[in-house]
């Protein structure tokens, strides 16, 4: 009988806690829904533009590669540069953009279709079929990476800007809702301090051991794990500092809505899981239009972009302020919010 009472009891309260269910029958259901869209369509074929004005790409060719026709190697060379190709041919000369090992193979046999066809088109079936059994993959130059990259590599920034995003949020989110705990942030705001010069001491607090951690973080990812960080070390971690901020700023304002540690691990699935997903760790290439405008909304986004561009094609600051001024942005959106939320707390 006492087993019952005290499952009746922990039933309702659960039941009373609206957060707990949506957390536990909504976010899966949105989590599973997300997954579906992002990896239901993974990419089969590679986008090849070929500098020529009258190549016609057979079917075989067109099984395996996205074929562009280009007028000249510098517009092949922007729309690489765009992301609108995984690699072009001129003439003899076969270019990968080289940052995504997956992306190179499947650019490497459209070369190789494109060789074949070009070197055995007059030769007789028989012998040509003989002939491109022998045949060796052209040589390929690297427009970005090397041959060396493998698929950590490429994955790398990514997750290197998500650990650092999530580790963040949590010590922020922790730290803060303990201060509200203890009592600690009540007995403040009974003093004349305003609300953003408090916002603002918190910031810089946690924002000493959050550029602690992320320094720690990323020196462990290059020197101990050797993962490719590109030369631009302090562009790096800069960019990194940034992700740390925006995180700060997002975990001090969801630990405002939460009242202990349970409600704020809560937060992970609506918050957490969908900037890992968007975040370049899946490819949304092939994805939906509707899923990559999504991916806009998240600040994670940005911030991965901006490490893969340093780290895998070399990009400088110019390159990448965009993505910067864009977190930076987001930072003082939360940071805002944060501001406004204390209003439950004091009215000034």
């Amino acid at each position: 009988m006492k087993i019952f009472v005290i499952a009746g009891r922990l039933i309702r309260q659960i039941a009373g806690d609206k957060r707990t269910l949506v957390v536990m029958l909504i976010a899966p259901m949105l989590i599973m829904s997300l997954l579906y869209f992002l990896l239901g369509n993974g990419v089969s074929i590679a986008k090849i533009d070929i500098v020529s004005d009258d190549y016609v790409a057979s079917d075989a060719m067109l099984d395996i590669a996205d074929v562009t026709l280009v007028s000249t190697e510098q517009e092949a060379i922007d729309r690489l540069n765009d992301g609108m190709s995984d690699g072009y041919i001129f003439d003899d000369q076969f270019v990968v953009e080289g940052s995504d090992p997956s992306l190179t193979a499947l650019s490497k046999r459209a070369f190789m279709q494109y060789a074949q066809e070009k070197n055995f088109a007059n030769m007789p079936p028989q012998f040509a079929a003989q002939s491109k059994d022998m045949m060796q993959m052209p040589d390929v130059v690297y427009y970005h990476g090397s041959a060396d990259f493998d698929q950590f590599d490429f994955l790398a920034a990514s997750m290197m800007g998500f650990i650092i995003f999530f580790l963040v949020f949590l010590l922020a989110g922790i730290a803060f809702l303990r201060e509200r705990i203890s009592g600690t942030l009540d007995r403040i705001l009974v003093s004349s301090l305003r609300r953003s010069h408090l916002v603002a001491g918190y910031f810089l607090g946690f924002g000493v051991f959050a550029a602690l951690q992320t320094v720690v973080i990323q020196m462990f990812l290059t020197y101990v794990l050797k993962i490719h960080t590109g030369t631009n070390v302090p562009l790096v971690m800069l960019i990194n500092l940034t992700i740390a901020g925006t995180s700060l700023a997002m975990g001090t304002l969801f630990s405002a809505f939460a009242r202990n540690e349970f409600q704020l691990f809560q937060f992970i699935p609506i918050v957490i899981i969908p900037q890992m997903m968007f975040c370049g760790l899946i490819s949304l290439r092939e994805t939906p239009q509707w899923v990559q405008y999504l991916s806009k909304i998240f600040p994670l986004t940005y911030g991965a972009d901006a490490l893969r561009n340093v780290m895998l094609r070399g990009a400088g600051f110019g390159d990448v302020l965009s993505d910067l001024l864009i977190m930076l942005g987001f930072t003082v959106l939360f940071f805002t919010l944060n501001i406004q939320v204390l209003k439950k707390y004091r009215s000034l």
